[in-house]
């Protein structure tokens, strides 16, 4: 449980970040923890992102299947990382898609692919970002393109109340306290 000064100064933090940035993305890790989850129903929509594994895949699915028993209207983009061939990656979104519109009566929303780059590998081992290190390689040209795509959606939509870090803080509030 977190107590109320963390919280707090928490909230102060992150609503700086609204100054600072047009999309904040959260990376909760893997799991389906408590605080996973306020994370997840206090976003504005949600970025899965899931390997071609197949136990990334099912987990990739318990989440949508937990999402979905919350909020049927909840936005999910997928991602697929580490794909082999984009032939893999579409194949593996749209199995997602499949099931989770038949057996879940939700609509999964694919952003794109990151395909399998050894530049990643070598950036790790050089304990250095892949996109300054190696910005021609493949995966660093996908993580441009899924940008490019998630800031033309952005200005697409209507800013509202209810969206936005100050919303965010305040579903969170909410789902923390309950």
């Amino acid at each position: 449980k977190i107590e109320k000064n963390q919280l707090d100064k928490f909230i102060a933090n992150i609503s700086l970040l609204d100054r600072l940035a047009d999309i904040i993305l959260i990376d909760t890790g893997a799991g389906l923890s408590d605080n996973v989850m306020n994370f997840v129903m206090a976003a504005d929509e949600v970025l899965l992102v899931t390997t071609p594994e197949p136990t990334s895949i099912t987990d990739a699915y318990a989440l949508i299947k937990m999402v979905s028993n919350r909020d049927k209207n909840k936005v999910i983009r997928v991602v697929i990382n580490r794909a082999d061939s984009m032939n893999e990656a579409t194949d593996i979104i749209n199995k997602l898609s499949l099931v989770a519109d038949k057996f879940l009566s939700l609509k999964l929303n694919p952003l794109g692919y990151i395909l399998q780059d050894e530049m990643v590998i070598k950036a790790v081992k050089l304990q250095q970002p892949f996109m300054i290190n190696f910005p021609k390689s493949q995966a660093s040209k996908s993580i441009r393109e899924l940008s490019r795509k998630l800031m033309e959606d952005k200005e697409k939509k209507d800013d509202s109340e209810n969206t936005g870090i100050r919303s965010f803080v305040n579903r969170l509030v909410n789902f923390l306290s309950t």
